[in-house]
């Protein structure tokens, strides 16, 4: 193992906790994309890493807590008073059961901002002359987003994909598709819908897909959002795409990619 293996493996914890800088961020992702022990390294952290999340993961028994209810009712049926109290104990705590629960699905307000972020600070790094290199995004793309490149296409116009992989930023861990051509750069995130939702009102409506645009600008960028039942899409570009349909085409296919992994 060289000197850059011993210290990429030094600070893979880091990267895998999103510890890292976003300069040592991106020169670890490169190091990964040419190294396949530190690949097949990172592969094995991450799957450690899943397999203790999953057994510390502890899901809510709902039948379980209704059951307890039921049982509580049945013991006041003797009293119409009790009855009514406990009723209203029973609202309360679903209520607030409830409340707990769009709490924490409420409205991403940084959604739009990081995957503006994260289109400076990764896909606007990659030199001119880059190209798409099958291998090295098999080896950095996870499940289930490993066909997303075939799914959306190479090439759109004047447009190619130049690389695609996993991007963790800021708590997410996007799956990212570089695009460039006619002059621009293109991002295409698509991360599973873990943080909210997007606003409820769309910008524009693609006929024939049902897919609702979420359009704004920030930072300078140009943001298309769509959301699917379990997942959020992001294009960002520069400036306008021309033809726009383009645009169009690229969310579309990605979509449909999407949503076959939902079904």
């Amino acid at each position: 193992m060289n000197l850059d293996c011993q210290h990429v493996r030094e600070v893979m914890d880091s990267y895998l906790s999103e510890e890292l800088s976003v300069e040592t961020n991106h020169g670890f992702l490169r190091h990964v994309a040419q190294c396949r022990d530190c690949t097949a390294e990172l592969r094995r952290r991450r799957r450690l890493r899943a397999l203790l999340s999953e057994t510390l993961d502890v899901a809510v028994d709902a039948d379980r807590v209704r059951a307890h209810i039921a049982h509580a009712m049945d013991r006041e049926l003797r009293s119409w008073v009790r009855v009514v109290r406990l009723g209203a104990v029973a609202a309360t705590l679903v209520a607030a059961v409830a409340v707990a629960y769009w709490a924490g699905r409420r409205v991403d307000a940084a959604a739009y901002d990081d995957s503006a972020e994260d289109h400076i600070a990764c896909a606007l790094t990659y030199p001119d002359g880059t190209a798409y290199d099958k291998v090295r995004a098999a080896q950095n793309l996870e499940s289930p987003f490993e066909h997303i490149v075939d799914a959306v296409g190479l090439s759109h116009g004047l447009y190619h994909v130049i690389d695609a992989h996993m991007c963790p930023y800021k708590g997410r861990n996007y799956a990212h598709v570089v695009i460039r051509g006619d002059g621009q750069t293109l991002s295409l995130f698509a991360e599973r819908a873990e943080r909210g939702a997007l606003p409820a009102t769309p910008t524009t409506v693609l006929a024939g897909d049902t897919l609702d645009v979420h359009a704004t600008t920030r930072l300078g960028y140009r943001i298309s959002a769509v959301a699917t039942r379990d997942h959020r899409l992001f294009l960002v570009s520069e400036r306008p795409i021309d033809p726009p349909d383009l645009a169009q085409d690229i969310l579309r296919s990605a979509v449909r990619f999407i949503r076959g992994l939902e079904n």
